[in-house]
Order: C-alpha cells, then structure tokens, then sequence
C-alpha cells in the first residue's frame, strides 16, 4: 500500500486536489450539509461516547474525549464555515495533526468516498471565511460534498488560541 500513495504522501489536500488526480476523503455532516476532508488526517472515528466540557475555554472548544486514557481536544469547526453543529451527542473524528491529537464533532460520519478528479468542481465563493477552506465541490451519488482543508481550520483555530492572551 505504501508504493501506491508514495506519490502523494507528501502533498496537503489542497495540493492532492490541484493536481487532477482525485481523492479519498471521509464523508461527514456538519451543518446540515455533507463535507469530506482528506482520508490522511483521520485516525479513527468514535461514536456514542460523552465530550466532557470543560470551564473557560474558547467556545468552538467542546471538551475533552477520553479515549484509552488519553483526553483528546474536541473542537468545533463548523462555526469556520459559516454553520453550527446541531448534534446533542456528536460523532467525532479523531485527527492526526504532527504529534497532536484533536477531535472535531460532527452530526454522523458517513464513508470513505473516492473522489474522481472529474466530480469535482470550484467551490462557490461566498465572500466569508468559508471561502478559504472549502477547496471544491464534488458531485457524487451520496449527493454534493463540499471538500474542506480541515488541517488548515485545525492549524488556524489552534494557533490563534495559543497566541491569544485573552
């Protein structure tokens, strides 16, 4: 498996999907509407498990998921694109960004979806923030999936916490 993903291993998303190749990406809903962000990043997906708040965090932090004894960040990206989460107990994607671990709540995940570089087509610019995350829309039979660079809203939200003293 490694000699077939060695020419793209080094590539971001955004990289992988200018290039005219296609993707795999996972499938989830946030917001109401289907996106899917690069296969690479997802580590495993927890379902049916409490986030458990935690006081005087940033608001698009939700809390910590305990998982084999380590607590992972959950946050909530779906502010970055202009939605809200509308899950009382979310589904979570488990993200590998460096040596960091992060969680990011969504309504359901769905599957893991092969993206045809002929499905894909620009993303609609809507003026806001969205615009700089969504990298393409692609048309495929589980419906209209926005393909979203979740590793830049993960490096962004991060970063920009660390970085602010209040």
């Amino acid at each position: 498996m490694p000699d077939a993903d060695a020419p793209a291993a080094g590539l971001d998303f955004r990289a992988l999907l200018d290039r005219g190749e296609g993707a795999r990406a996972v499938a989830f809903r946030l917001g109401g509407e289907l996106h899917g962000c690069d296969i690479r990043l997802v580590e495993e997906v927890v379902t049916k498990r409490a986030v458990h708040p935690l006081p005087d965090v940033p608001p698009h932090l939700l809390g910590v998921l305990l998982l084999r004894g380590e607590m992972v960040p959950v946050m909530d990206v779906a502010p970055a694109l202009g939605l809200s989460l509308d899950a009382a107990v979310p589904s979570i994607l488990v993200i590998g960004l460096g040596d960091a671990r992060l969680g990011v709540a969504a309504e359901a995940v769905h599957e893991v979806l092969e993206v045809p570089a002929d499905a894909i087509r620009p993303a609609p610019h809507t003026g806001g923030d969205r615009d700089a995350y969504v990298l393409g829309v692609a048309r495929l039979k589980i419906g209209l999936v926005n393909l979203i660079d979740l590793a830049e809203i993960l490096r962004e939200r991060t970063t920009l916490d660390r970085g602010d003293p209040s």
